[in-house]
């Protein structure tokens, strides 16, 4: 695996208040939300064509008697379409922080790692779905640490394992306040799908910018909250 024996950068800490954090992502919104949402739209279109037409190659069965083959096959052959596209929106994100022009086509700018990126979600899942099998606790905590393994081989070019690794050491330093604001705005997400899923033109963007836009230069650009 590409510069898995690098050793990783400085674990240097921070801190972070989960409410101040949604309350500036909220504030930071302007300029951005359309563009998000627009991408949002764009990739849960995509990613519906998608399965509805990998489902006639691979029927995906019942839901009591479902293909549970099919269904992996289903998944992996998605992830070079989908994956550098859900870094396209960490990254708009990530970049609308750093107080750079945002455009929705941007999603569209990673198919050059693609390989790479698939590649690191493959193995993030299947290391969290060997922690969910096990106990319940250990792919919760590596579901949480490992949100930021694919802005990190972007952003930092880093390589698949070390991008994995980093995420984990830099997260586990206060993975407590992570898992809130990610519970906190997955609540926000759940509220703002029931009103006919109007409410996610505002919830989706806040998700993306607290995480990445306000977040991510937190923990690995050294930014004070």
């Amino acid at each position: 695996m590409e510069n898995e024996n690098k050793s990783l950068p400085e674990l240097a800490s921070y801190n972070f208040g989960v409410i101040d954090l949604i309350k500036e992502g909220w504030a930071r919104m302007e300029g951005s939300k359309l563009q998000l949402f627009i991408a949002f739209v764009v990739y849960v279109l995509v990613s519906v064509v998608l399965s509805f037409v990998l489902s006639l190659v691979f029927p995906q069965g019942s839901v009591d008697n479902p293909n549970t083959l099919n269904q992996l096959i289903v998944t992996l052959i998605s992830y070079p379409v989908l994956i550098p596209m859900m870094t396209g929106m960490m990254m708009m994100a990530l970049s609308h922080g750093r107080g750079e022009q945002i455009e929705f086509q941007s999603i569209f700018n990673y198919y050059h790692l693609t390989g790479k990126l698939s590649l690191a979600s493959i193995f993030s899942s299947f290391l969290m779905f060997i922690g969910f099998i096990l106990l319940l606790l250990p792919g919760i905590y590596l579901a949480v640490a490992y949100m930021f393994v694919l802005p990190l081989i972007v952003d930092k070019n880093m390589g698949i394992w070390e991008a994995m690794e980093y995420s984990r050491k830099k997260v586990t330093q206060q993975w407590f306040k992570v898992f809130g604001l990610m519970f906190l705005l997955g609540l926000i997400v759940l509220l703002g799908a029931i009103p006919l899923g109007i409410g996610l033109f505002w919830a989706m963007p806040l998700m993306y910018i607290c995480m990445y836009g306000l977040l991510y230069p937190i923990i690995f650009d050294g930014i004070e909250a």
